[in-house]
């Protein structure tokens, strides 16, 4: 990572250590407009407290991103004065993100912290740096007394309230921001719908554009792309999202293996990833060097073992089985939260996915009876006779329990549309 720190120091970026920040100060470490000192860490249970955080997240989010840091004083002039380490545990963290959810308006997303050991007991004594990342959704408004809000913004080292004409200036910005990152997503989706033929079948199409992208981001490495063509590598991952399926005898999780193994290829700032030629169904997944990642799913075996009613289905080109959708989404999200820890992409993704068949006749979904497995009517599906692309924002760091309330949304609104009105994997309160 690179700091204000390692600005001040003139280093290029690497991990912080007290030695550093002890030297920066030692060269008169000040603070600036991307970088704020608080001596201690605030009483978060306090409202006032809470405002004043709320504040300065927001601030710095209003001013292209930042660095505060807790633990060192303040001296003269917005020079750094002293080291004080400060007690730091998962819940002081958990409440700063709770207040940029809350506090804040909108809210704002993708905070890190980065703990720094102090003295002899390293499990008890820290200086704690909180990245605000620079935000799309600027300007943030923080809610003040009486529910009042006020758009802070970092003047230098001061943090003063936007004007009337700032703001203005902010909205508008936002909205152009918002129209190029739509333009992004719809870019990428039509990127992934490119590579599938759907002569052999129905195909999941489905692109993932993080908020904020890695421009200066390095390759992703030759072995860690080797390593996502494996998705045992993900596997408890991918159980965690399961529902009901592993419970039924019936079903092997094997299914949810089909589209791994395979070969990998260069491309232009991406591996592709890709089914070999034995593989049970064909696949790509692209991951991009930005943090975006975007792939195609046939929902329909082209080898191998086969029950029958795959073996029903396999006749019908523009026929598919809903739980395979649910299928490949499990694979792809299991995936994303992998590629986006490996490109430290925090800030949530935008998604699209749609389904992609023979234009020449509607794509009918079919699903199984519930108890006993047997493939359902071909009357009862609704043919869809043209797919509505499907968009959401899902953040694939966030704990499982966060993620799967918007992924099964997106689940039923790609379901839905084939008239199946009930999700038969990913986990739900059915489960």
């Amino acid at each position: 990572m690179f700091t204000p720190i390692h600005r001040a120091l003139g280093l290029e970026p690497g991990n912080l250590t007290l030695e550093l920040i002890e030297k920066a100060i030692e060269a008169g470490l000040e603070e600036t407009a991307d970088f704020d000192m608080k001596r201690v860490v605030p009483d978060l249970k306090a409202d006032k407290s809470k405002q004043e955080v709320a504040k300065d997240i927001a601030a710095m989010a209003n001013s292209g991103g930042g660095w505060i840091i807790y633990g060192v004083g303040e001296g003269a002039t917005g020079i750094a004065g002293s080291i004080h380490p400060c007690e730091w545990e998962a819940k002081e963290e958990q409440q700063m993100l709770t207040i940029a959810y809350t506090k804040i308006d909108p809210p704002v997303i993708g905070l890190d912290f980065n703990k720094i050991s102090c003295g002899e007991n390293p499990d008890e004594k820290y200086l704690v740096l909180m990245h605000i990342p620079d935000s799309a959704d600027a300007p943030h408004f923080a809610r003040a007394e009486k529910n009042n809000f006020s758009a802070p913004r970092r003047n230098g080292p001061h943090t003063n309230p936007m004007t009337y004409r700032d703001i203005e200036r902010g909205f508008r910005e936002r909205f152009q921001r918002s129209a190029e990152q739509e333009k992004t997503l719809q870019d990428y989706f039509e990127q992934a719908t490119e590579t599938l033929n759907p002569e052999e079948g129905v195909f999941l199409a489905i692109a993932a554009v993080p908020v904020t992208t890695k421009i200066s981001a390095g390759s992703v490495d030759r072995g860690t792309a080797i390593q996502h063509t494996n998705p045992w590598a993900y596997s408890y991952f991918m159980t965690s999202f399961l529902g009901n399926y592993p419970k039924d005898p019936k079903v092997s999780t094997n299914g949810l293996f089909m589209w791994g193994g395979g070969d990998i290829v260069k491309g232009m700032r991406r591996w592709v990833l890709r089914n070999s030629a034995h593989a049970t169904a064909k696949y790509t997944k692209h991951l991009h060097d930005d943090g975006t990642l975007t792939g195609g799913y046939c929902l329909r075996k082209v080898r191998g073992m086969q029950s029958t009613s795959e073996q029903h289905l396999a006749g019908e080109i523009n026929h598919c089985n809903s739980i395979d959708v649910e299928k490949a989404l499990i694979d792809f999200f299991s995936l994303l939260r992998e590629h986006a820890q490996e490109r430290r992409t925090s800030g949530g993704f935008h998604i699209r996915v749609g389904l992609v068949g023979n234009a020449n006749s509607p794509i009918v979904l079919r699903t199984h009876d519930r108890f006993t497995w047997d493939l359902m009517s071909e009357s009862e599906p609704e043919p869809i006779k043209r797919f509505q692309p499907v968009s959401t924002f899902i953040d694939p760091l966030a704990p499982i329990e966060d993620i799967l309330p918007p992924l099964r949304t997106l689940a039923l609104d790609i379901v839905n549309q084939g008239g199946i009105q009930n999700l038969q994997v990913i986990a739900g309160e059915e489960s």
